[in-house]
């Protein structure tokens, strides 16, 4: 189901639930001032040297209609349990959750607006992992191709579980955020955030 939260704005962070997924937000933020999105170039990534790991940079397939990994960070692979770099973003999703990704990731690419999707990862051992993936637009070095920046973080600890595979994969909500310009020197500002779309969980039949 989809639903326009666009009445029910927030102003605030508290619809990000994961703190590496505020830090990569503010990140962005600083990084792009008054644009609206920074280039690869602006990316100093020793600002943000722990979330490293987690971080991935997607590109828009487009004869696939897909999304691939061009760089997923050691802790993303993991996660999975496989090298991802290089293969597609929705891969190992059904039909429905693909469909859900593409439309936000694309949606991130389009508007340039972020995105912040949570999902559920259900392993072969049958343990459930909360994680959340916070995706931002990134101008290529051609000034012109939107990229996807972004993380993905989970809500637990994944070293100890001893788990060999991600099994199932569910979306289980999507978020669109509507970011309003900063002035360029404005580095601590919040930043202002207008929900505009929300998948409901629960609102495909299972």
């Amino acid at each position: 189901m989809w639903a326009n939260d666009e009445t029910h704005a927030s102003h605030g962070e508290s619809h990000i639930l994961h703190p590496s997924s505020r830090m990569l937000f503010r990140f962005w933020e600083t990084m792009r001032a008054e644009r609206a999105a920074p280039t690869r170039a602006d990316l100093d990534l020793k600002q943000i040297r722990p979330l490293v790991p987690h971080l991935f940079i997607a590109e828009h397939a487009t004869r696939q209609r897909s999304f691939r990994w061009r760089l997923a960070g050691t802790a993303i692979c993991d996660l999975f349990r496989r090298e991802i770099t290089g293969g597609s973003v929705l891969a190992g999703w059904d039909a429905f959750e693909a469909d859900v990704i593409r439309r936000f990731l694309t949606s991130t690419m389009d508007t340039r607006q972020p995105a912040m999707l949570r999902f559920r990862l259900h392993t072969d051992l049958d343990q459930e992992i909360g994680a959340e993936m916070a995706a931002f637009p990134l101008l290529a070095s051609d000034g012109v191709t939107t990229h996807i920046f972004g993380g993905l973080f989970p809500f637990r600890e994944i070293a100890t579980l001893g788990y060999t595979e991600i099994a199932r994969m569910e979306v289980a909500a999507a978020r669109l955020v509507w970011t309003e310009n900063l002035p360029a020197n404005s580095e601590h500002a919040a930043p202002v955030m207008r929900p505009r779309l929300q998948v409901i969980s629960g609102g495909r039949g299972r």
